[in-house]
């Protein structure tokens, strides 16, 4: 053990040889101290080592940050389409290429996979493609978050079939007699009762919430007004 912490002690020049890595993979590999092995893959500089522990070691946090240190696109593809579980996700976060985003966006099987990588891509025109065409709403939510189209963005808002999208898409609309369209339109998908007199003719207004507390996340409000005795319900949209 002490040995193997005077070998991480030890200064490894920036051009560090693969015969230093090869020691250091050793390390990340076998070293029964966590730490240790963790310090050990901080310092490998040789992409195909740490693609080697991405692909074989079993502590997901070494993995994770072999993952973290590499830059090498066509690694990263790699371990994309053949790597396990959370580590495709973190590949994906780690890929430049915007045409190889592109591709994993529109095709993975995995929908976070298909999220992380539509949130990089610069591209609206495929962000919108993607905002139409996604079956997952996860998805969907991720890329209209980036979309600036206001057209679009309103024909999400009042037509998207997941609700957590038409108010991703809503929180970007300005325009006032847009949004009071929304609130119109969210109110034939959500029956609204008057809490006080039971009646349904209700009219409706749509407003963005103060924000309430440190850090608090305002969520626009709907307020539903019964037109027969006056009581308004307030409701998150």
């Amino acid at each position: 053990m002490a040995e193997m912490d005077k070998n991480l002690d030890s200064e490894v020049p920036r051009e560090a040889t693969i015969a230093n890595d090869n020691v250091l993979l050793d390390i990340a590999k076998n070293d029964k101290d966590f730490r240790v092995r963790l310090d050990a893959v901080e310092r490998i500089s040789n992409m195909d080592i740490l693609a080697d522990i991405a692909k074989n070691a079993t502590d997901s946090k070494i993995v994770s940050k072999a993952i973290e240190k590499i830059s090498d696109d066509s690694i990263l593809i790699d371990i994309v389409k053949n790597g396990k579980g959370a580590f495709r996700n973190e590949a994906a976060q780690r890929i430049s290429d915007e045409s190889v985003l592109i591709d994993i966006a529109k095709n993975d099987e995995d929908f976070l996979v298909r999220a992380t990588s539509a949130q990089k891509i610069s591209d609206e025109s495929v962000l919108i493609d993607i905002a139409k065409n996604d079956e997952n709403s996860y998805v969907r939510r991720a890329v209209t978050q980036k979309i600036n189209d206001e057209s679009l963005l309103i024909d999400i808002a009042m037509n998207d079939e997941d609700k957590s999208v038409r108010r991703a898409a809503t929180q970007k609309i300005s325009d006032e007699s847009v949004l009071a369209d929304i609130a119109i339109n969210e109110e034939r998908l959500t029956k609204v009762i008057c809490e006080k007199c039971g009646c349904e003719n209700m009219t409706v207004k749509y407003h963005k919430a103060p924000t309430r507390g440190y850090g608090a996340c305002a969520w626009p409000i709907i307020d539903y007004i019964c037109n027969d005795c006056g009581n308004i319900v307030s409701k998150p949209f």
